[in-house]
């Protein structure tokens, strides 16, 4: 594989912040988003800073965000997506976690929606992994079940960031938004009114129990999985089983899977905060206000497409390897020194890229899910789109791909033009022989001309002395 130029995409450097939609754009909104253009990068917020951030009565970014990338991994909750194949078969992926792995299931049109139960036991039959006993509330009933149900049961149309998020896997809180805090002081406020945060710190610490007991996989169609809130050796592990595993009909789960080495990936990490003013992400650092599974579904198709187009990319880019020495070459010595057959396969393997990004599956186009099923999810989707730069990225390979069809065509007619020489002098030589031919046919038959004329004047010199030679006798 050839390392990239630079990153796929330029929020991974670029420090951007997207917020997350929930409602109009509102006053408080701008505010937040000047508090992080003007806070200090120097240092982490010291505790009473973050608690006071918790509680609403401090903005900007959070310990979490501060944080640089390499130190993220001790201390945060991954995200992390890999494109590992061309694509998954569903169904029967679905059939081989429930019964190999003991994890819950559930497909939303081209994905799959798949619950582990932490911590993570060692698997049954040579397979690494699978779920802890599922848990069960005081009902008898799954606590994978509920919580499901309970976000397909919510509303999102207006607020799905709303505190009652928080109850999602087993955990309540009561405590009210935090603009209804923000309104109504505490009674244990202090004099000056700041909000004393243990209350806040005990709704995220109960939040964060109850939510980080369980982790989630997305499986898309088209060969992609996004993890949440496992570590990187499981992540390994569970694509293991699925790279080597059958259904039971004996066919593999995964079609034309990729090797290792070429996996493409996309890695966040992630934070629970039910005190945040607005969820959002930042520097690839996602907050969130709830383990709402439909809010991490929706933003999981838009990590998904951008791990998707990474693949592509990285495609072009060993294409564009490859083909960089043609004009060159082409500039300095007027040869293409390829042949035919070798264009026609560049030619191939440019248009191929081209309709894959634009024509497989939902790499370019809005899911079907957020149409048919969600729609109300659709802004949050797109949010999570427009920081993952998809669609300008889309343009950019687009616009690389318009670049070698066009020198691809230029070498296509440059041999073109090579065959139509050859074949034009071809004609020119068949001429010539054809003239030599019909030259040396007439220089031929004068040759047999002028002997049988020579013959011909013996013979009748012959004939005409013969009748001498008889008067003479007579």
């Amino acid at each position: 594989m050839v390392p990239q130029l630079g990153p796929a995409r330029s929020t991974k450097v670029s420090e951007k912040l997207v917020l997350l939609p929930e409602t109009a754009p509102d006053e408080a909104a701008i505010e937040e988003k000047a508090d992080y253009e003007e806070d200090n990068e120097d240092m982490p917020t010291r505790d009473d800073e973050e608690a006071l951030r918790k509680t609403g009565g401090r903005k900007g970014k959070s310990y979490a965000e501060r944080l640089p990338k390499a130190r993220r991994a001790e201390k945060l909750a991954r995200v992390t997506a890999y494109c590992t194949a061309q694509a998954y078969k569903l169904r029967n992926t679905a059939s081989f976690l429930k019964d190999r792995h003991a994890a819950k299931t559930k497909l939303y049109d081209d994905c799959l929606y798949v619950v582990y139960h932490l911590p993570l036991i060692p698997g049954n039959e040579g397979y690494r992994v699978r779920s802890s006993p599922v848990l069960k509330s005081a009902t008898g009933k799954a606590i994978f079940d509920e919580a499901i149900e309970r976000s397909e049961m919510r509303d999102y149309g207006e607020g799905y960031f709303e505190e009652n998020g928080a109850e999602t896997y087993g955990v309540r809180d009561d405590g009210g938004s935090p603009q209804q805090q923000e309104r109504e002081p505490s009674k244990d406020s202090g004099q000056d009114g700041d909000p004393v945060p243990d209350e806040a710190l005990q709704r995220t610490s109960s939040l964060t129990h109850h939510a980080f007991a369980f982790a989630e996989m997305f499986v898309f169609s088209y060969g992609v999985a996004v993890f949440w809130n496992f570590s990187e050796r499981q992540e390994k592990d569970i694509l293991a089983d699925l790279t080597f595993s059958e259904s039971d009909t004996g066919f593999p789960l995964l079609v034309r899977p990729q090797a290792e080495e070429d996996f493409e990936t996309e890695e966040f990490h992630f934070e629970y905060s039910p005190e945040t003013p607005r969820p959002r992400v930042f520097n690839d650092m996602i907050t969130l206000r709830s383990g709402d599974h439909m809010i991490k579904l929706a933003m999981s198709h838009a990590i998904a497409q951008s791990t998707k187009l990474c693949f592509f990319e990285q495609r072009m880019e060993n294409q564009m390897v490859e083909a960089q020495h043609i004009p060159k070459r082409l500039a300095l010595t007027g040869k293409l020194g390829l042949k035919r057959e070798e264009v026609l396969k560049i030619l191939g393997s440019l248009f191929k890229s081209r309709v894959d990004v634009n024509l497989s599956s939902n790499v370019l186009d809005v899911p079907s899910f957020f149409w048919e099923s969600e729609p109300t999810l659709h802004p949050l989707y797109y949010a999570v789109r427009e920081y993952l730069e998809i669609k300008p990225r889309i343009q950019v390979l687009n616009e690389r791909c318009r670049v070698f069809l066009d020198l691809a065509e230029i070498l296509s007619d440059s041999i073109a033009d090579n065959k139509m020489s050859r074949l034009t002098w071809i004609i020119i030589v068949l001429i010539v022989l054809s003239i030599c031919v019909t030259c040396s046919e007439v220089f031929l038959r004068f040759g047999m001309l002028s002997s049988h004329g020579s013959k011909a004047k013996d013979l009748l010199a012959a004939c005409l002395t013969i009748p001498q030679h008889s008067r003479l006798i007579g």
